[in-house]
């Protein structure tokens, strides 16, 4: 019945055939019984005590590894499995969108030109997903995401954090790394373990990035420090809720020549790069700090610090 599945506990459930549960009803009403075992949970009972005698399991009816539903009537048995939450961090080449993105053509319905709704396009995405669900016999990964970043931006490592569910695997022993051909360079990821539940919520994070700057006019390095670019800065943008966020840079570090700039920032977690370089309902942008009008070519992830712990409701 498990075969090829791993797990450590289990929970039978049984499905008996038309009309039987109501005969037991009446019948249990009839000779007024009370209180006792019906027959759906004998059977089950049975069942679980020989699998739990001849493979070592055990049983577990709240929070099973393994669910096997006894079908009577059809005489077939369905097993499902507890979804597995991992973190991980990855790193990637340019040229790779984090994420997948929906099909224009049926926006995401499903059609001859896309893959489930999906553009074919090669993302982080759907390599890891692949890779996953071959390696755990899964049938579909759910990802959360620390915050994202263009397709021409480089993750360094140790990575950007990422949460997994793993729906309905088989295997349930994680690999600790991977390493993902993407056809753009090779993406990996790392530090992968089996959380001990899902998540309430991500926590907050900040990250540092190197962005590349173009200028409409000429910066010399000495007008960057007499305009006093130092120090933690509160800004305030307008996000995709229409609602005004404050969050913090805490330093930055730039370098020009002519028209070109390079700045290392460290800044929270959903503050968008691009935007606060050019001032797209953002203030005080980098423009507005510098006194010239600035524009983000690219940006990279150098680094991404989480600031607190994952927290978990009961298990």
């Amino acid at each position: 019945m498990s075969s090829g599945y791993e797990f450590e506990t289990f929970s039978i459930g049984m499905v008996l055939p038309a009309g039987l549960q109501e005969r037991e009803d009446q019948l249990r009403s009839q000779l007024r019984l009370r209180g006792r075992s019906t027959i759906k949970s004998q059977l089950s009972g049975k069942i679980g005590s020989f699998i739990q005698s001849e493979l070592d399991k055990e049983v577990d009816r709240l929070h099973p590894d393994l669910t096997a539903v006894v079908d009577l009537a059809t005489d077939t048995v369905k097993l499902t499995t507890k979804s597995i939450f991992l973190y991980g961090r990855y790193t990637k080449p340019r040229g790779l969108s984090q994420r997948r993105d929906v099909c224009e053509r049926c926006n995401g319905r499903g059609c001859g030109a896309c893959d489930g709704g999906y553009a074919k396009a090669a993302s982080l995405e759907a390599i890891i997903e692949r890779k996953l669900v071959r390696l755990l016999g899964a049938q579909r990964i759910k990802f959360t995401w620390f915050g994202s970043e263009d397709p021409e931006s480089l993750v360094y490592p140790p990575g950007r954090p990422f949460i997994a569910e793993v729906k309905n695997p088989k295997k349930r022993r994680v690999p600790y790394r991977l390493a993902l051909r993407t056809g753009r360079g090779l993406a990996r990821v790392s530090g992968l373990k089996a959380l001990k539940g899902r998540p309430l919520s991500i926590p907050s994070f900040s990250f540092e990035t190197r962005a590349f700057i173009e200028s409409r006019e000429p910066v010399d390095e000495g007008a960057i420090r007499s305009k006093g670019v130092k120090g933690t800065i509160l800004v305030e943008y307008r996000n995709n809720k229409d609602k005004v966020v404050t969050k913090r840079v805490y330093r930055m570090r730039l370098r020009a020549r002519g028209t070109r700039l390079v700045a290392d920032i460290k800044l929270d977690g959903g503050l968008p790069v691009k935007r606060f370089v050019g001032g797209d309902s953002v203030s005080p942008s980098l423009s507005e700090l510098l006194k010239t009008p600035l524009r983000c070519q690219r940006f990279d992830i150098l680094k991404v610090w989480e600031s607190g712990e994952l927290k978990f409701g009961k298990i």
